[in-house]
């Protein structure tokens, strides 16, 4: 080769420090005769890549001079290496501070969880830029201040689609769903195009809404965009596509893609366990082992719970001795939650203490919660309050433990020890979280809460209307409201009154309004449904001849003509999609219906929310 210029050995050492080569880069470093500003940051910026900062502040400090790109380089290397004290030093003393040094140094503060000082930072800018506003909403985000986010977003003039999926990021991780839902409607209204991040960060607030709709025209924009062949994306898909009841879609997807990672086996695995099928969530496990993917501890919660939810008690045992011996996973405490559950379903509440005294250690609150949980079911009250002592232990400040506590002294009418435990919840300002069902009908997800309270739905009366056909026809029906349920110290008309109004009944009787004939009816419930419920819904399903899916905190509840419905997913559908310019056209093999709606469509027609609650 001719003589080497500076132009050349710079190129070089950038191949050698890019490719992490760094040993060798400093060798050919050393070798270049005239070392020019270029060459030295690149190096230093080589160091701090691989965290070895006092080799690269020892070649800083020898620069004969430095410009801005240096300065920030050994800034940006201890702000990426958690040094954040020592690069505010530095950044002190910069003679000329850049915009992109500013957001470095606040993006230091952000990362470490820092926000106070990041805020102080961000005040004094000079100038504010985008990347600082979007770094600055998502620390914020991250330390729960979701309403100072909200506040520098409103407050950035130059938005862009960064700035937006930051926002959209924040209320979807700090579980503000409609609110995350509300900046993508005013980002789709205003003609910004999503990007990937916005569109995942939607797609995770269908599937916790439940709000299938919405989760098919994500979909749809995520093949328009070429998105939908990553796996990541895939995972998100059938998780999202379980979480909202469609079990035959989620299964398309996953039998889409020829090469599985275990992320997308473990989202079928565990969604089937979700909706209680636990031969198909068996089956794919099997197939799982027989591809040759390596099982790991998400998996066998996702297998054990399905077990534990339809009561295979042998099944789950067994599996749950293979875990150490033939996949070589060792239990942990998530797992052993899972036997304790199983065994306490099942009644074998004896074995599950056993279990829980023969853990390598101690048990947390999973652990006894699960145990509290089965005590309930069984009406084990010394258990129970064995139980709920160690939650409370745990978990002073929990009121759930309370709260399952008095729901049994209650059901045996002990009202002086309900009494007595309503008053350490108020000394210790516990209160329990308010029952809230929902609904989407027509582009709109509509909020029930029970109970005579406040911001009557603008169809109360005809809500009430059905509500009292349907209690005549229940009564018809053989239906009596277990008042075992109403857990209040008051009379039997007044509990049967009260377990009338719980959510999921009023969001159940606003499905039968407005859902067309044939379509499923898909109630959500942010926790889990009594027992009243679900024989009145099993029920309701019988007189009306609906289908009706509802998903409780714990998992999905099918009815169809008064039983649970439980069904085999067949392998014999594939879907293709095929964009041709700025159209979107499908073609199906062997199963014709119910495809995302991939139409060209640059904005969506995204849901209006109407919360509300019944007088």
């Amino acid at each position: 080769m001719p003589e080497k210029n500076v132009v050349s050995w710079t190129v070089m050492l950038g191949g050698l420090v890019q490719d992490g080569r760094i040993d060798e880069a400093r060798a050919l470093f050393d070798k270049i005769p005239v070392k020019d500003v270029v060459a030295r940051t690149s190096m230093i910026g080589g160091y701090c890549q691989v965290g070895r900062l006092a080799e690269a502040r020892e070649l800083f400090d020898e620069m004969p001079r430095r410009n801005v790109i240096a300065w920030t380089t050994m800034i940006s290397g201890y702000v990426q290496n958690q040094r954040v004290d020592v690069a505010r030093k530095l950044f002190e003393v910069m003679p000329e501070k850049n915009e992109v040094s500013w957001t470095a140094m606040l993006m230091g503060y952000t990362q470490c969880g820092r926000i106070e000082e990041a805020s102080e930072l961000f005040d004094a800018m000079p100038v504010k830029s985008v990347v600082s506003c979007n770094a600055l909403i998502l620390g914020f985000g991250q330390n729960g201040k979701v309403a100072k986010a909200r506040h520098i977003f409103d407050q950035t003039r130059e938005k862009d689609d960064g700035t937006w999926s930051s926002m959209i990021k924040v209320y979807e991780r700090q579980g503000f769903e409609l609110e995350a839902l509300g900046v993508f409607t005013l980002m789709q209204s205003l003609g910004v195009k999503p990007n990937f991040p916005s569109l995942i960060s939607v797609l995770s607030v269908c599937a916790t809404l439940a709000i299938l709709d919405h989760g098919r025209q994500v979909h749809a924009q995520l093949v328009k965009s070429r998105f939908d062949s990553d796996v990541y994306v895939a995972s998100v898909l059938i998780t999202t596509y379980m979480k909202c009841g469609d079990i035959v879609k989620a299964k398309r997807v996953f039998d889409r893609f020829p090469h599985k990672d275990i992320v997308m086996w473990n989202s079928v695995i565990t969604g089937y366990a979700q909706h209680g099928l636990a031969e198909e969530a068996l089956r794919v496990f099997n197939d799982m082992f027989y591809s040759g993917i390596p099982a790991d501890d998400v998996t066998f919660i996702g297998v054990l719970s399905a077990c534990s939810y339809t009561g295979q008690v042998k099944e789950g045992l067994e599996i749950f001795e293979s875990m150490t011996s033939k996949y070589l996973v060792e239990p942990r405490t998530e797992h052993y939650a899972c036997m304790v559950d199983l065994l306490g379903r099942a009644g074998r509440l004896n074995e599950a203490m056993d279990m829980i005294k023969k853990m390598p250690g101690e048990a947390d609150a999973i652990i006894w919660g699960s145990l509290l949980g089965a005590c309930r079911k069984h009406m084990n009250m010394d258990m129970a309050e064995v139980a709920a002592k160690k939650l409370v232990q745990l978990e002073p400040k929990n009121s759930g433990p309370h709260i399952l506590l008095s729901n049994i002294y209650a059901s045996k009418g002990r009202w002086a020890d309900v009494a007595e435990l309503r008053k350490n919840m108020r000394s210790r300002n516990m209160s329990k979280s308010p029952g809230c069902s929902w609904i989407e009908v027509e582009k709109k997800v509509h909020m029930f809460t029970g109970g005579g309270e406040s911001m009557p739905h603008p169809e109360h009366s005809m809500i009430m209307r059905m509500w009292e056909k349907l209690s005549g026809l229940l009564k018809e029906a053989g239906y009596c409201p277990d008042s075992s349920f109403a857990l209040h110290d008051v009379d039997e008309e007044e509990k049967a009154y009260s377990l009338g109004y719980h959510s999921e009944k009023l969001a159940v009787a606003y499905g039968l309004l407005k859902v067309p004939e044939g379509l499923p009816i898909r109630v959500m419930k942010n926790l889990r449904v009594c027992g009243d419920c679900h024989s009145a819904i099993k029920l309701i399903s019988k007189v009306t001849g609906r289908e009706i899916i509802l998903r409780d905190a714990n998992r999905f509840h099918h009815f169809k003509d008064g039983s649970w419905v439980y069904f085999r997913i067949a392998n014999t559908f594939s879907l293709h999609f095929v964009g041709i310019g700025n159209s979107l056209d499908y073609t199906i093999e062997k199963y014709p219906s119910d495809v995302p709606e991939a139409q060209d469509k640059e904005r969506f027609n995204w849901p209006v929310i109407v919360p509300f609650r019944l007088k």
